[in-house]
Order: structure tokens, then sequence, then C-alpha cells
């Protein structure tokens, strides 16, 4: 399943506001990459605006995200072949020897997502981990951490994000491949 076929389950809203979070997501990591490369070990006013600019744009992408995560409904699942679990519970419903309460709350989350998808939370989790490299690389650094290893860090940080809510945001619609 590709971006072309999981784009039109999102609502319009939800749509425009995952455009938003990519684009201010894109506008903050090139400033923070400027910063990151652009600077030396002190920072300029103009190289302070741009650091300062990444950070909004890390807050109007994740409020973006997550607001169109959540203006998004789950999709229903089709008719589905139960699996054996499932076959055994509802027989138990059915001969009394449990009771169903809760059953609308069941969420059947065996199913794998697709590729596509799986490879969203993928790059977060990569992202992250650079992340964390940056961080620690500038912990170890004995004047402390450096610019760069800041505006490096926020580089990776908004990757994640992006990657990361662009994942949830897919999950709630992509179908999900169940094993017989």
């Amino acid at each position: 399943m590709t971006m072309s076929e999981v784009w039109p389950l999102l609502r319009p809203l939800c749509r425009k506001l995952a455009l938003l979070g990519w684009a201010s997501s894109a506008a903050g990591m090139a400033a923070g990459l400027a910063v990151a490369i652009a600077s030396g070990t002190r920072l300029s006013p103009m190289m302070s605006t741009l650091q300062l600019v990444a950070a909004l744009s890390m807050a109007v992408s994740v409020a973006s995200f997550v607001t169109a995560a959540a203006l998004q409904p789950r999709a229903r699942s089709q008719s589905q072949p139960q699996s054996r679990s499932q076959a055994r519970v509802q027989a138990a419903v059915k001969h009394g020897s449990i009771a169903p309460q809760g059953r609308e709350l069941q969420l059947d989350y065996g199913g794998e997502f697709p590729a596509t998808v799986q490879a969203f939370l993928l790059g977060s989790l990569a992202f992250l981990a650079g992340a964390v490299a940056f961080a620690c690389a500038g912990l170890v650094l004995q004047s402390g951490p450096s610019v760069q290893s800041v505006a490096f860090c926020q580089v990776f940080l908004l990757g994640a994000a992006a990657s990361g809510f662009t994942f949830m945001l897919f999950s709630k619609v992509a179908p999900r491949h169940t094993e017989p």
C-alpha cells in the first residue's frame, strides 16, 4: 500500500494539518541545518533567529500532527475472518461462561501494518537514535553542548516527530494484514 492509497482515506482537515506539519518540519530542519553548518563557536543574531525559527517550526509541526491524529477516526475493520481466540471468546459468551462486559471496547491489534506505514515508525526510531547520539556527544564535550550539537538534535527531533506522527496518523486508516 502506497501513500497515494492511504492519503484519500484521511479526512480533508487532517490532510491539511499533515501538510502543515510536513512543511513546518521541512522549514525547521532547513533552519536547524543552517545553524548547525554555518554557525561558528558563537551564534550571530541571524543564526539565533534561525534557531528560534527551527524551535517554532517544531512546535507548529507537533501541534498540527497531534491535532490531525486526534481528529482522524480509526478505520472500521471490514468483515475479517475470526481468529481462534476470538471464536473461543464468542463461544464462551454464548454459553454464558463469561460475561460480554466491555465488548464494545475491544480493539483488534493483531494485524500488521503495510510496509509503507511501518517505514515511518522505523524512520522515527532512526531519527531518535540520531538525536540521542548528538545529545550524548554534546554532553561529553568539556565545554558542554555546542551550538552545532544542539542544532543537530533539533533537526533529528523534528525528523522523529514528523515520521512518528505520520505513522500515528496513517496507522489509523491503513488496513492491517492479518494471518488466518
